[in-house]
């Protein structure tokens, strides 16, 4: 079958390669052997007149989109847009704003099934159910409109050897994200533009209830040397000079971690690598920092969320602050950038407590910091604490302090933030050893200013 997958076009930065996407292709073609196109609508930033042209020179028989909850206006403008060329062709919606929404989505009748969880497998029986006219109800993991009515199937397991899978990097036209300009990633301060990202696992064990928690709460690694041979294949194929490693919790299993590094070092790699998403603070040692040093890593970034304790226990993080703020200490101590997040506005959070948590990270040896508001989201428990209503919620509006259900009144809540802006970057010395472990093509005026506007963009984004 000829199968295009898509996601639109946003003003969502960053922008890097649709992973998602890449595995769903890289299945279907191993399994099928079907003609698959992907078009990367936010890569491109195509508007949705040229995204329907391609539709309609390709002439799918299946289209595919994938899309975050930002991106859910430009999603249904897109469904409505493929369903004017290919209106017979079944148009299924995943990723994120499909998992966490789910039934809803169905409401808009360009969009015939749901695919929420993880898509790999039920996409390739989904596509075998089209093809064959089967039933959809024995396809797991999925939503559709049976007799106008929504139809929801059966829970699909989560996929246990991730070395199954692989991710059709041929299809995504990897070096069309090498942009010397603009986010192609999630790291703003970067030592190469020839970058591109990777995942080594899925799951989080954790249960921070701010979490979207699309790949469960089953930690999968993939094994060491699948992921070796992803990265080498990249560097060889590919050019890529730098890496960014954006697992949930790579280094969940520090064992594994390890000796992901070592291979990096034994293979001689040589790229620059970065972990934007954050890693568990509590969960290093003086080996497994050394290595990441040694295998090319300059950038840690380490997920604090808040210096509360009492706040630690009621958003299920649990972190032990004491060895997070050793960690943060040794990895500057490497000559690493140190990068922290936090986030204000928790359920019950009182004015003292965000205070508490700008002070901390002020004392603490990061070079940058993140202070964002707490907003939730759909299919999060943090939404169902609060009560949440999004059937009339634009997510492109959704960007500052939409929702307040902390102990503080909207007006401490934006104070505790500037203060904590202000305290933690109005300081010599931070600016100065920041700019002694940033990379050299970011240390110019022009350039600091950049990062910082990013930053304070962050800020207000999440």
């Amino acid at each position: 079958m000829r199968i295009f997958l898509t996601r639109p076009n946003s003003i969502i930065v960053p922008t890097p390669v649709p992973l998602g996407l890449g595995y769903i292709a890289g299945k279907l073609r191993k399994e099928r052997g079907d003609t698959i196109k992907i078009v990367d609508g936010r890569n491109l930033r195509w508007p949705i007149a040229k995204l329907q042209q391609a539709i309609r020179e390709f002439k799918p028989d299946v289209i595919g989109l994938s899309a975050i909850n930002f991106e859910a206006p430009e999603t249904h403008e897109l469904a409505a847009a493929a369903r004017a060329e290919c209106p017979k062709a079944p148009i299924i919606l995943g990723g994120p704003y499909a998992s966490a929404n789910q039934q809803s989505i169905l409401q808009d009748p360009n969009i015939d099934i749901v695919v929420h969880g993880e898509g790999e497998i039920t996409v390739l029986e989904l596509i075998n159910a089209i093809e064959n006219g089967d039933d959809l109800e024995r396809v797991k993991g999925i939503i559709y409109r049976k007799n106008g009515e929504a139809v929801c199937t059966a829970q699909r397991e989560l996929i246990s050897d991730l070395d199954s899978l692989e991710c059709a990097w041929d299809l995504i036209d990897p070096q069309s994200y090498f942009k010397r300009k603009g986010r192609n990633s999630e790291n703003i301060i970067k030592h190469d533009y020839r970058c591109l990202t990777v995942f080594t696992s899925r799951g989080c064990p954790y249960g921070c209830i701010f979490c979207h928690n699309v790949f469960g709460k089953r930690f999968r690694p993939r094994s060491a040397e699948s992921v070796l041979e992803e990265i080498s294949m990249l560097k060889d194929r590919y050019g890529i000079r730098e890496l960014e490693f954006v697992d949930d919790s790579f280094n969940q299993s520090i064992s594994r971690a390890k000796e992901i590094c070592q291979g990096m070092v034994e293979r001689g790699l040589q790229l620059h690598c970065a972990l934007p998403n954050g890693i568990r603070g509590d969960r290093t040692d003086d080996d497994f920092l050394d290595l990441l040093k040694a295998a090319g890593f300059y950038r840690i970034s380490f997920a604090v969320e808040s210096a509360s304790p009492r706040m630690q226990k009621i958003i299920n993080k649990n972190i032990d602050l004491n060895k997070v703020k050793w960690s943060i200490e040794q990895v500057a101590k490497r000559g690493l950038v140190a990068s922290g997040f936090f986030i204000m506005g928790f359920p019950t959070e009182t004015y003292e407590e965000m205070m508490l948590t700008a002070d901390w990270a002020a004392a603490s040896d990061l070079h940058v910091a993140s202070f964002f508001y707490l907003n939730p989201f759909p299919g999060t428990k943090v939404a169902e604490m609060a009560g949440c209503d999004f059937t009339k919620v634009d997510f492109r509006d959704y960007t500052t302090r939409s929702v307040n259900i902390s102990a503080a009144t909207d007006e401490e809540l934006f104070a505790a933030n500037r203060y904590a802006y202000r305290r933690f970057y109005m300081s010599p010395r931070r600016i100065l050893r920041g700019l002694k472990v940033v990379p050299k093509n970011f240390r110019n005026a022009l350039n600091v200013w950049y990062v910082f506007r990013l930053l304070l963009q962050d800020s207000v984004n999440q």
